[in-house]
Formats: structure tokens, C-alpha cells, sequence
């Protein structure tokens, strides 16, 4: 079968597009797999928060789909633009519309075929490993595996209908050119773009507004919500500014004699320029690639590091119960007896009593009491005899002096003005009693220390609630079997009741499976940033080879065409990895809001692992660059003489 027989001399022939096209595309295929099998071959639903953890992995399976549809057109329309010169060929030598037909189609069932059985085996071989890995991070020995056939058909019949839709529009695409005119399509040159300075400046002013939204979003029910919106911005506003601002300054570098007519720049800037509007698109694509891999990473790796915080967010204690009086004896009772039955030994009990929290705004040195939906704070007073005795403290007041406590920063006023009054502050950076109220995770506790409870009382007319815990020792079951009784027992409501064990358990399911998730995720991203810069090397490296050739023809050494290279090659890029640096750095203040409904409030960790990460991906990309780049040199050097 001769149409046959081309598509596989094609496949054999262009390794060096074919087998990055073919690795890649296995990879997707793999870690799809790795997904079905995740959701489908375990017990997750069966566990305990297990519902919460197959959400999460299905939405990261969707997105790896959408991501790796997305890069397998992107390569493709790179590959079929090398694969028309040969086409055009078996049109002269007198194959028909037809004959082209068969040899695209038979060459997009050869790629899906051996994709699949390369990412097939390796996703049934790391599938075990990812098991593993994800029975770790989610922390329970419960989980097991049972390996079906189920994934494999869902991953056949995914990768069938991508590879269905790259053939209809290789289809479509013969379908609009004459056989006869393919030979040249390759050699027809893009035409210089022209610039567009409206585009430009519109570019620029929808980035700068996605940034400002980035930067002003308040740790508010509707801060990832908003993060979204900028996101959005983002998105459009880069590929604006990377596709019509860059064409507009490399324009503005040509006009400039001293700097454009020297040989490096007249040769880099003139082929960034002749080609600028498919580069900017693609130089935008690396650069939202890679501020994806930052932002999901750094906040999957800092609710994992923050994790302990935010347990120690509900309370002092290992369990706690809140209600508006301290518990009978007869309860105490009931709790010794439960901890008995189950080998609970229970230590450093715990009382505390503060006015019943409100909710309000802290605007300045002045606490405002307003509606949930406007409010960040929640503020309750206690007496400072009560603080004293937590504290192990010898704090003296006048009467119009308090203690101001705020969760996870440091109260800086030097007055606090609260009901028509003004008090003088002395700030304290630690309060052991503190806890959450109502488990209220996206707002900030604010805690008011009085000289007396009459005082407290003033600042905070509300009853007191008495907030009463106590340590456990004993195993993880054991700790979460007494928690559960106990509450059942005393018949406290979810909101008023914290078990650290438990707490814990749902925290490592849900922060588990996120790490998880962006782990794959972003190594499918990685891949997909790998592949478009890796074709972008060599359909340039084609297109500009008969250009050097024709300049070492009229004298331009090896030397020089490798300085050329490299300074085209460095500032394209450069640009990327910039541009998600600087993308990442106008994230992280929605990052850490949309991270602060989850109670993380640590700036230190957010900054710390978005900077680990940075240098990481940084050492990455620049590895990329240097084998990339030999990529491109090999190509153009072959046509010179």
C-alpha cells in the first residue's frame, strides 16, 4: 500500500521532528492514564474525604486533556508545514488529492498508534509509582489499587479523538490548496508585519489592569474569584503585548542606525521581525506555560508547608469545644469515659473565655463592626488576668490600655479606637488561647486583651463563650475514632468543635491530591513548553537556513553567524522566562489572598517556595535553551557552505 508507505518513509525519515512529536505526545498519554487510573483502579470514594480528592483529580484530568490537545495541534500544524514540501513532491510525481489524503491520514494513525502503546506501557508501569506516591501525600495506608482495563479504553478513546480532529483538519487544509502549488508552500515567505500601535497600547492597559486587579484583591470570600478575573486579563494581555508591542520595538530597534546596522542585531532583529506575529504568539504561550508550572506549584508546595498553621488556626488544643458555658461534670465524665474506651490519654486541659467574636474591618487604628459579607476580622476582648495565667505572663494596664493580638501579623498601631472609645496598644506577637470561631478560615483574629472583664465588656458587649480543650495521646485511628464519639456524645455542632487528628486527615486529602495534581500537571506543561519551543527551534532553523546560507555566500564567516544565532536565539528566549517572572511576582498578592480563605497566612512560605521554585524553573529553562539552541545552529549550519 503505497500511501502507507510514504507516511512511514516520512516518520522514519524526519526524526528529528517526528520523535519529540512522538515523546511528548506519550507523555500526555501516560500521565492521562495515570489519571484515569487514580480515579478509577482506587478506593478513593470509599474513604474518608475521599469525595473531595476525586474532584480535585478529575478537574486536573480535564485539564491535562484541554493542555494536551491544545500543544498536540500546536506541533502538528509545525510538522504538516515541513511535511507540504514532500507533499508537494508526490503531487508532481502524480499522486491525487486522494493519495495526499491517505499518506496524512495513515501518518496521524502511525503517531497515535505508537504514542499510545509507549504511553500506555509507561503509564501502566508509573502508575504504581504515582499510587504510591499519592497514598503518601494524601497520608492514610486504606487506599488501595486494583488495576482495570478502564483506563486504558478512556485513554484510548481520548487520544482517538484528538488524533480524529488533527486528521479532518489536515483534511480541511487539502482540501483549500491546489496539490500542485504544496511544493511551494513552504519556500512562500510571511510577509513583515505591520505594527499596530493601538493594539499595542490596548495590549499594555489590559495586562496593567490584570495586574492591578492581582495586587488589590483582599483576602475576601471573593478573592479566587477575582484572582480568575486577572487571570483572564492576564492571558489577553500578554499575547496582545508579546504579538504587537514587540513587533512595534523591534521596529523602533530599525530605526535606530548605530544599534540595527551591525551584524549581529541586523540579522537577529531582521528574523525576529520578518516572523514576529507566529513568534509572539508562541513566546507568549512558553510564558503563560510557565508562570501555569510557577503558580501551581508554589501554591500546591505552600499549603503543604503551611499545613500546620492552618491546623493550629482552629485552636490551642488537640480537641476543643466551644459553647456559651463550661462543661458539666457530667460531660467531663462522659469524655473520661470515651478516652477509656479508647486508650486515650488525655493532658494540659484548657479553658478559655472571651466575649462571642464580631465581625468588622480594620481600617487604620479603628475597628469598625460590619457585615459578613465586607468584613476580614473577627475581634473578641478578654480580661487580662485570664491572658496572665495562658501566658505565663506579668502584663499590667491602665484602663485605657490593651493587648492587641492579630493572627498572622503583628498589630503596629500605637491606638486602637473600638465602640466610641480609644484605647493606647501594646502589641503582642503570640496568644496560645487564640482560636477560630465558627471555623471562620478566611478571616483574621483579632484578640483585645483588657485590664479587667468589665473593660473587655465595653470594647465587646457580646456574651461570653467559653472555648474548652485538651491534648490526646494515642494512634491516628484511635484519636480520630475518640474525637468522633465525643462529638456525637455531647451532640456539638461541626462548627464548634475541633479535632486537630481530623482536621489533619481532611487538610493531607485535600492539600495531597492538589500537590499531586499539580505535580502532573505541571510536567505536562513543562512538556507542552518543552515541545513549543523545541519546533519553534527547528521551523525556524528550516526557514532562516537559506537565508545563512545566501549571507555566508556573500561573506559572513561561522563566527559570525553563531554570534547571530546566539543573540537571536537568547533574546527570543529570554523574553518568556521574563515575562512569567514578572507575571508570578504580580500573582502572588491574589495568590496569598485566595490562600488566606484556607487560614495561610504566611507570607515568609509563599515567598519562600515561589523563590526555590523560580531559581529551579529558571536552571531549567536555561538547559532547555542551550540543547534548543544546538537544535537550531545544526540546521542552519547544514545549509551553509
Amino acid at each position: 500500500m503505497i500511501p502507507l508507505k510514504l507516511a512511514r518513509h516520512h516518520l522514519t525519515k524526519n526524526k528529528t521532528q517526528t520523535l519529540p512529536f512522538i515523546l511528548s505526545n506519550s507523555m500526555w498519554v501516560m500521565i492521562t492514564y495515570i489519571f484515569f487510573s487514580m480515579i478509577h483502579d482506587t478506593n478513593l470514594k470509599a474513604m474518608a474525604y475521599g469525595t473531595e480528592t476525586d474532584y480535585i483529580l478529575k478537574l486536573g484530568l480535564v485539564f491535562v486533556v484541554l493542555i494536551a490537545t491544545l500543544s498536540t495541534f500546536y506541533a502538528e500544524r509545525l510538522l504538516s508545514k515541513q511535511r507540504m514540501q514532500e507533499l508537494g513532491l508526490y503531487s508532481i510525481l502524480g499522486l491525487t488529492k486522494h493519495h495526499l489524503r491517505q499518506i496524512v491520514f495513515w501518518e496521524n494513525i502511525l503517531f497515535y498508534l505508537i504514542c499510545m502503546v509507549i504511553g500506555s506501557a509507561f503509564g501502566f508501569a508509573f502508575s504504581k509509582f504515582a499510587f504510591m506516591g499519592l497514598k503518601s501525600l494524601i497520608g492514610t495506608t486504606l487506599l488501595h489499587q486494583t488495576l482495570t482495563w478502564t483506563p486504558l479504553l478512556f485513554d484510548v478513546l481520548v487520544f482517538a479523538v484528538v488524533f480524529s480532529l488533527i486528521i479532518l483538519f489536515d483534511f480541511w487544509e487539502l482540501r483549500k490548496v491546489d496539490p500542485i502549488d504544496l511544493w511551494g508552500k513552504t519556500a512562500q515567505p510571511e510577509k513583515e508585519p505591520k505594527s499596530h500601535l493601538f493594539l499595542a497600547i490596548l495590549g499594555l492597559i489590559i495586562l496593567a489592569i490584570g495586574y492591578y486587579i492581582s495586587v488589590t484583591v483582599k483576602p475576601t470570600q471573593d478573592a479566587f474569584s477575582r484572582f480568575i478575573v486577572a487571570v483572564l486579563f492576564v492571558v489577553v494581555g500578554s499575547y496582545l503585548v508579546f504579538i504587537t508591542t514587540s513587533i512595534s520595538g523591534l521596529k523602533a530597534l530599525k530605526k535606530r542606525p548605530k544599534y540595527y546596522y551591525q551584524p549581529n542585531h541586523f540579522i537577529s532583529v531582521s528574523n525576529m521581525l520578518y516572523r514576529m506575529k507566529q513568534n509572539g504568539a508562541g513566546l507568549a504561550s512558553i510564558s503563560l506555560l510557565c508562570t501555569s508550572v510557577l503558580v501551581a506549584l508554589t501554591a500546591s508546595f505552600s499549603l503543604i508547608a503551611g499545613e500546620k498553621n492552618i491546623i493550629d488556626f482552629y485552636g490551642p488544643r488537640d480537641v476543643q469545644i466551644v459553647a456559651p458555658k463550661p462543661l458539666s461534670p457530667v460531660e467531663k465524665q462522659h469524655i473520661k469515659r470515651i478516652a477509656k474506651q479508647n486508650h486515650i490519654t488525655m493532658r494540659a486541659p484548657q479553658t478559655v473565655s472571651v466575649t462571642t467574636p464580631v465581625t468588622g474591618v480594620l481600617i487604620g487604628d479603628r475597628f469598625k463592626q460590619n457585615t459578613i459579607h465586607k468584613a476580614n476580622y473577627v475581634l473578641s476582648s478578654l480580661d487580662l488576668k485570664q491572658y496572665n495565667r495562658l501566658q505565663r505572663t506579668h502584663y499590667r494596664l491602665a484602663r485605657d490600655e490593651v493587648l492587641v493580638y492579630v493572627s498572622g501579623s503583628r498589630y503596629d498601631k500605637q491606638a486602637l479606637k473600638i465602640q466610641g472609645k480609644r484605647y493606647r496598644v501594646k502589641p503582642i506577637a503570640q496568644f496560645s488561647g487564640a482560636f477560630a470561631y465558627g471555623h471562620l478560615m478566611t478571616f483574621k483574629l483579632v484578640f483585645v486583651v483588657a485590664a479587667n472583664k468589665k473593660i473587655a465588656h465595653e470594647i465587646n458587649p457580646y456574651p461570653e463563650i467559653y472555648a474548652q480543650g485538651f491534648n490526646i495521646a494515642g494512634t491516628n485511628k484511635q484519636q480520630k475514632r475518640f474525637s468522633n464519639t465525643v462529638q456525637q456524645t455531647l451532640k456539638v455542632a461541626s462548627e464548634n468543635f475541633t479535632s486537630k487528628p481530623v482536621v489533619r486527615s481532611l487538610l493531607q486529602a485535600i492539600f495531597g491530591s492538589l500537590l499531586f495534581m499539580g505535580i502532573l500537571i505541571s510536567l505536562v506543561m513543562i512538556c507542552a513548553t518543552v515541545m513549543i519551543i523545541y519546533y519553534k527551534q527547528v521551523s525556524e532553523g528550516y526557514a532562516d537556513q537559506k537565508y545563512y546560507r545566501v549571507m555566508s555566500e556573500i561573506g559572513l564567516s561561522r563566527q559570525e553567524t553563531t554570534h547571530a544565532i546566539r543573540s537571536q536565539v537568547l533574546t527570543v528566549f529570554l523574553l518568556p522566562i521574563v515575562g512569567a517572572v514578572i507575571n508570578l511576582g504580580f500573582a502572588l498578592p491574589a495568590l496569598k489572598s485566595s490562600l488566606s480563605e484556607l487560614g495561610l497566612y504566611d507570607s515568609k512560605i509563599l515567598t519562600m517556595v515561589s523563590v526555590i521554585l523560580t531559581a529551579v524553573l529558571l536552571v531549567s529553562y536555561m538547559l532547555i535553551y542551550m540543547a534548543t539552541a544546538h537544535v537550531y545552529r545544526h540546521i542552519v549550519n547544514q545549509g551553509m557552505v
